[in-house]
Parts: structure tokens; sequence; C-alpha cells
């Protein structure tokens, strides 16, 4: 689902220094939500990063560029937010992590064609509108080396917690302009030229919920929270 009439750049100010703020001491108490978020994106990269080109595009508070890391990667987190950018400089220094970052937007990456190994993108893509998407698609494809890794992770539209969303029974996120299915964001990836290797439903933090997703998404879309999908460049 994309949002009709609304672009990315519309909602690029939604989130400001203290949202930032709050992530940010999230991740460094690693509480629950910290915890299962690391670990359902590790769990979609490769075990050995060490000396691997990492984007962690739309890297808020830095948390990926900062988690790949500090597993050896050279990593770099990309942003068009300052405020983003201030906090993720502040977590990087107090984990003492080499991650670097960078202002940016990541429809007009500033690396090298053929430059990284591995682009990812965590909590992104449902801020985007579907030519925001696939120009951001595009440009991951560029950047990545020949067999280098695109990994997408973002709220799978057919989870109750959206459904509900959609009716207005919870809450919406306003700059959640692009809710997709996984067949919908496999697709789009796939047109700009990816190649599909692996699609995962992964889990919320919640307790309860997240054993019901774990034993039950597979066949019950309501209980697909996330998705975690992992394409290759060609």
């Amino acid at each position: 689902m994309n949002r009709s009439g609304v672009t990315a750049y519309d909602v690029a100010g939604h989130y400001d220094d203290a949202y930032f703020d709050d992530l940010a001491a999230r991740y460094r108490a690693r509480n629950r939500f910290a915890r299962r978020r690391i670990a359902n994106v590790l769990s979609l990269l490769p075990r050995r990063l060490a000396g691997l080109r990492v984007l962690d595009l739309g890297c808020g508070m830095g948390t990926f560029a900062i988690e790949t890391a500090r597993r050896g990667a050279l990593a770099t987190g990309i942003d068009p937010a300052p405020a983003a950018l201030r906090a993720a400089a502040r977590v990087a220094a107090a984990e003492a992590s080499p991650a670097s970052f960078v202002q940016a937007d990541a429809a007009a990456l500033p690396v090298g064609s053929a430059s990284c190994d591995i682009v990812l993108a965590a909590d992104v893509t449902e801020h985007l509108d579907d030519e925001t998407l696939a120009r951001v698609l595009r440009e991951a494809l560029r950047a990545l080396r020949s067999g280098g890794t695109l990994v997408l992770y973002t709220p799978e539209q057919s989870h109750v917690f959206e459904r509900l969303r959609e009716r207005g029974v919870l809450h919406p996120d306003e700059s959640h302009i692009g809710i997709r299915s996984a067949p919908e964001l496999a697709a789009a990836a796939a047109r700009e030229g990816f190649l599909m290797k692996e699609t995962r439903y992964l889990p919320s933090h919640l307790p309860g919920w997240n054993l019901l997703e774990r034993a039950l998404a597979r066949w019950v879309p309501l209980l697909r929270r996330r998705i975690g999908l992992v394409a290759v460049k060609p």
C-alpha cells in the first residue's frame, strides 16, 4: 500500500531530536524492543561481516551501522535528517564504534558504483512512496558489487496491527506511507534488477504475540509482523 498523493519527502521532517534521542536511549539500554529488532535484522545478514562494506540506509540513530561495525564491517550510515545523524554520532562515540555517518538521500547515494557488499534498509521502505522506493532500489543496485546483498526489514501489511491502523482502531504513524506486503516488496526489488534469495516473517518484541508470530506466521497472515527480505545483485 502506498498512500495516494503523499511522497517520502512530504513526511521527511516527521521525526525530531526527541524522537531519535528516545530511540538512542532504548538502544543503549538494550530494552526488549531494541534486542528483538537487532536480532531480527542480524539474522538476515551474513554471519561473517569482517571486512565487508555495509551501507545502512535511513540509519536513524545508527543502530545497524554500529552493530555491523562492531562485527568488523566497514559500515556507513546514510540518513537525510540532521537530527538522526546527531544522535548517531553521540551513540557511536558512547559505544566506541568505528561506524561513520553521512547526511545524504538514499535515492542519490554518495558512493561509487559496485563499491559495497551489503546495502541494508531497516524500517525504511514503509516511509517511501512507490516512485522513491524504486529510485532507492536502483541506487542500491548501482552501489552493490556483483553478487552483493540487499536486505530490507519493514512492517508487513497483513499483520493485525497494520489492519487495525488502516481502520483507525489503532493510531497510525503518519510517516508510514508505504506499508507493503512481502510479495509487493519483492516485486519492487525484482523490477529494479534484484534476484530474490529469501523472504522471512519475523516476530515483534511483544510477549505472547512474539510466540504466536514465531509459531504461526508462515500460515496466518495476521501474524506476519515484519518482513525480512534478502536479495542479490546478479
